[in-house]
């Protein structure tokens, strides 16, 4: 039960997800940046109450590089449009089906990267683990970061130069 609870969470949150699709939702530019800053802090506040080894940023640093480049590419994955018209006109968002996949994909691959007996080579039992949690923490750092500033420039380019799809 304990295994297969995750996957089953993770399959209905994915199905949710799936059937929202087909709808666009209004794409908020001036709100982009909170996210951002909460996933920052939260980041920030677990490296200052558990600083990282030499190897744990260097963890932390590939976790924000390989983070950044898949939220950039889900970013510029996702339908972005113009709705209306002058002073009514505003950025619209749809998800695509390749973004959501890559999202699982990510998943997938994170089962087979981190086997259950974690990373060798640390030699005390818990360094492999805060190893693994340091380069979580700047995955998602970079993830967030990357995905918010990505929509941020792609709408903000459509607004600037009139384009109602990209």
């Amino acid at each position: 039960m304990a295994t297969y609870l995750p996957l089953a969470i993770f399959v209905g949150i994915m199905a949710l997800r799936m059937m929202r699709m087909k709808k666009a939702r209004p794409l908020r530019l001036p709100l982009l940046w909170i996210m951002p800053l909460f996933v920052t802090a939260a980041v920030a506040l677990a490296f200052y109450g558990m600083p990282p080894s030499g190897l744990g940023w260097l963890c932390a640093a590939a976790g924000v590089v390989v983070g950044g480049a898949i939220g950039a590419q889900r970013a510029r994955l996702m339908h972005l449009h113009i709705e209306g018209e002058g002073s009514k006109a505003r950025v619209m968002m749809r998800q695509s089906p390749l973004a959501i996949l890559l999202i699982v994909a990510v998943f997938i691959a994170r089962r087979f990267v981190l086997p259950s007996g974690g990373m060798q080579g640390s030699g005390h039992p818990a360094g492999n683990a805060l190893l693994v949690m340091d380069a979580t923490l700047g995955f998602a750092l970079g993830m967030v970061v990357a995905l918010r500033l990505v929509l941020w420039l792609r709408a903000r380019t459509m607004v600037a130069n009139h384009v109602f799809d990209a």
